[in-house]
């Protein structure tokens, strides 16, 4: 099975953005889009796993002590690899570094380990553009405003089933964080 470790946004917060972004998504007919159910920002991708009990008590080991924080939206921006990739970055929060340090630290078996954290929300998948598309579409999100917030105070282990176009996740276990 497919795994990773994310914070699940609260509804009304994944409403907020796709009413945020909603110009964009009329705009850009030809990226795929994730879905509002689907928000989330990843800690970990543990990809595949075969003992999926021995992740779930480790990670129970490891957060037990975490305590909950805020996340604060910052801007919408783009990277490429072999895609456009359309994402929502936050303002710096250490407890969310941190915490993703431990698990990296904790699951060192995969080749995931040696990318840098940098907590996003992936919004949208599009083609490879010319650089004039490209800086065209990095003024357009310069000019939005993506504004919201949100308290941490779960982490969710989540099954990630790759069916037809779009993935499927399942959430398999839910880890409460510390009351401040």
């Amino acid at each position: 099975m497919r795994l990773f470790l994310a914070v699940d946004l609260p509804l009304k917060i994944k409403k907020q953005i796709g009413k945020q972004i909603d110009v964009l998504k009329k705009q850009y007919l030809n990226f795929n889009w994730v879905e509002l159910k689907n928000f989330h920002i990843t800690i970990h991708f543990f990809g595949e796993v075969k003992d999926y009990q021995k992740i779930k008590e480790r990670i129970e080991k490891l957060v037990w002590d975490i305590e909950e924080f805020y996340l604060y939206s910052l801007s919408l921006d783009t990277f490429v690899n072999h895609r456009l990739v359309l994402y929502i970055n936050f303002y710096r929060e250490k407890k969310i570094e941190e915490l993703a340090e431990i698990i990296k630290k904790n699951f060192a078996f995969n080749r995931y380990n040696r990318l840098k954290f940098i907590p996003h929300l992936t919004l949208a998948r599009g083609p490879k553009s010319s650089k004039q598309q490209y800086f065209a579409l990095k003024n357009k999100l310069k000019k939005l405003t993506i504004d919201f917030y949100f308290k941490v105070d779960k982490l969710i282990l989540f099954q990630s089933i790759l069916e037809g176009k779009k993935p499927i996740y399942k959430k398999l276990a839910t880890f409460k964080l510390i009351r401040k």
